[in-house]
């Protein structure tokens, strides 16, 4: 009987923690979203498409592996972006690589799913179906342009007549097409300023300026080194801008807000871009007159003549690189609690409650607002007078990334208790910045804080604990607070379960076990004080050293990711899985780390982001990254404290 209520009693145990395993991941997996995005699908035989396949709110994302485009061309890809957004204290983030396709023939045609592994599990994006037809895409105008290739037709606003006011289409007996190519289409790089201080923001555009029809095709993009990027919004509308005294359609490749992260002169890389350009033929533009003719040269397409009237030609453009003079922050007069903002800003503070009992929770609220790198701005210092504990901040932000420099607010919320009943003050909380408008230091200040503390009951049904505090300010990702309060009562159950039945059945095998578990954990304790867990090894980027003398570019950024966390990890002593950006620019804020430091181990992070899913880079590329990396360590060692 006993014998047969033990099996019993196991496999109850056993289904029960089967459920609460299966449970976990379910809630894990129901966060992660994983997507093909399609704006167009119905397209002309000649025009491109857009696929991006997204996935959000995973931990580690390992790979995502696309579908065959076995009906298509790929014209570019793929190309990956990731981001963060927090939205009332929720940390949503996502990575996606996009390709841009030409159909090979017409018909209706469906591309798979797409693969990705992230966070141990496997993910599928749902197929995606477009219909290819003969027409072509509409002419653009001067308000409205294409969205999936804004370089295929152009309008320009010409004066009525005569036919040589189309010179620029036309390819004469003679003339030097890449000469006429060179005074028509170019691509330039445009920025705010040539001359700005660390930290200060300024914006990059690329532009391609164009008389001509032209289609083209980025094959090397800036990679921005010595900078924190940000990329901008933009549209595919055609403007009209005169050069030279001579109207250019003009279409922003892309546009960055970039903020220099130490001083000295960085040149912005140039854009490289392919570009095939069609002319009409001398010969037969002089045979043709008319109103016909006219129309055609007007909205001129290679539907619109012969093929064998038309010319084309390749040419590779590529923009002039520019010099941005990067000015050190002054040396003198800079404030003790000064931590790298640069802008302008304001803050301010209040307490939700000015009368509080020894029972409950206080909170104050210190909000940061104005513009410059306020993304990088972390908590201002508190300093809570004795007899308050005070805990970590929880941050919520509203920051609009899309206005230059950045413009919006953090608010701080900070959680303290009071065991003794009394009045007390929160001194005046300072802030510090440099103002690059008149190149100097400033202070802001809060006013000071009265709170009246009264005599609780003792005894508080709502008002958590310091334990249940610290307990809060630790969950993070997968342990969100119902899902903690769900398998902590789950836990509990099982607990006193199998007491029960080690009262009942076991109780000396039991008491045994106990017995030698306290033996192998003090073992274990012993061992972990002998040989703590955060062991920094002596080359900490030796793996990626080596994939990289191999040449192995497959793998040489997911190694060196891989290295860089290790190390991050053991330096400042958390666990791998915690290491997110918050979570590292709070361990670089504690350790007095400077901003140059910080700025470039950010860019380093997202430099290897933007790569690991990446078409294979260059040996110097590779170089490039690794020595920056390298030299990001070194910085670390050095000031990190012990």
């Amino acid at each position: 009987m006993i014998s047969f209520l033990h099996k019993a009693i196991l496999k109850i145990a056993f289904f029960l923690f089967f459920f609460i395993a299966f449970f976990a991941a379910q809630k894990s997996f129901a966060q992660i979203k994983f997507s093909a995005i399609c704006p167009e699908t119905k397209i002309g035989k000649n025009d491109l498409v857009q696929v991006q396949f997204k996935i959000e709110n995973a931990t580690h994302v390992e790979t995502i592996i696309p579908p065959s485009f076995k009906n298509f061309n790929i014209v570019s890809g793929p190309n990956q972006q990731s981001g963060m957004s927090n939205i009332n204290g929720k940390m949503d983030q996502y990575i996606a690589i996009s390709f841009f396709l030409q159909p090979k023939s017409t018909g209706k045609f469906t591309i798979g799913s797409a693969t990705a592994r992230a966070d141990g599990g496997k993910f599928y994006s749902d197929p995606v179906s477009i219909e290819v037809t003969n027409a072509s895409a509409p002419p653009l105008n001067n308000n409205q342009g294409n969205s999936l290739s804004p370089f295929g037709n152009f309008s320009f606003d010409l004066p009525t007549r005569p036919t040589h006011q189309f010179d620029d289409y036309i390819l004469k007996t003679g003339e030097n097409s890449e000469e006429k190519i060179k005074k028509n289409l170019f691509v330039k790089l445009d920025v705010s300023k040539t001359d700005c201080f660390v930290g200060e923001a300024i914006t990059a555009s690329y532009k391609l300026y164009t008389r001509l029809r032209s289609e083209s095709t980025i094959t090397d993009a800036p990679s921005f080194n010595g900078f924190s990027v940000s990329d901008l919004a933009v549209n595919d509308n055609v403007n009209i801008e005169k050069y030279n005294g001579r109207p250019f359609n003009v279409y922003v490749l892309r546009k960055v807000q970039l903020y220099p992260m130490q001083p000295g002169k960085i040149t912005l890389d140039p854009v490289v871009a392919n570009n095939r350009v069609t002319f009409l033929k001398g010969d037969y533009a002089g045979s043709q007159s008319g109103d016909i003719f006219f129309e055609m040269l007007e909205n001129f397409a290679e539907a619109a003549s012969p093929q064998n009237t038309v010319v084309d030609e390749m040419i590779t453009l590529k923009s002039q690189p520019v010099t941005v003079t990067v000015k050190p922050l002054p040396a003198k007069n800079v404030p003790k609690n000064f931590k790298g903002a640069v802008g302008n800003y304001t803050i301010s503070a209040s307490l939700d409650k000015n009368n509080i009992t020894t029972d409950d929770e206080g909170i104050l609220r210190v909000v940061l607002g104005g513009q410059g790198n306020i993304q990088l701005v972390n908590s201002p210092k508190i300093t809570w007078p004795e007899g308050i504990d005070g805990f970590d901040a929880k941050l919520k932000d509203d920051i609009d990334k899309d206005a230059v420099p950045m413009k919006g607010s953090k608010t701080f919320t900070f959680q303290f208790l009071v065991n003794k009943a009394g009045k007390y003050k929160i001194d005046s909380i300072s802030f510090s910045y440099f103002d690059p408008a008149f190149a100097s230091y400033k202070t802001i200040w809060t006013k000071a804080l009265d709170v009246q503390v009264n005599e609780g009951t003792g005894i508080s049904l709502n008002t958590p604990t310091k334990n249940d505090l610290k307990i809060k300010q630790g969950n993070k990702g997968f342990f969100k607070t119902y899902l903690y309060e769900l398998i902590t009562g789950i836990i509990l159950t099982l607990g006193i379960f199998f007491v029960i039945v080690w009262l009942l059945y076991r109780k000396n095998q039991y008491k045994s076990l106990l017995e030698k578990n306290l033996k192998v954990n003090d073992i274990k304790n012993r061992l972990e004080e002998k040989e703590p867990g955060f062991i920094i090894p002596e080359n900490p980027l030796l793996a990626a050293h080596e994939k990289l003398i191999a040449g192995d570019q497959a793998q040489f950024y997911h190694v060196l990711d891989v290295s860089l966390k290790k190390y991050l990890a053991a330096k400042f002593k958390i666990p791998a899985e915690e290491i997110t950006k918050k979570r590292l620019n709070e361990e670089l804020d504690r350790c007095n780390v400077g901003v140059g430091t910080s700025l470039m181990l950010n860019s380093l992070q997202e430099e290897l982001e933007m790569n690991l899913y990446a078409k294979p880079a260059t040996a110097n590329q590779l170089k490039n990254i690794f020595e920056k990396a390298a030299e990001v360590i070194s910085l670390l060692d050095k000031q990190v404290c012990k």
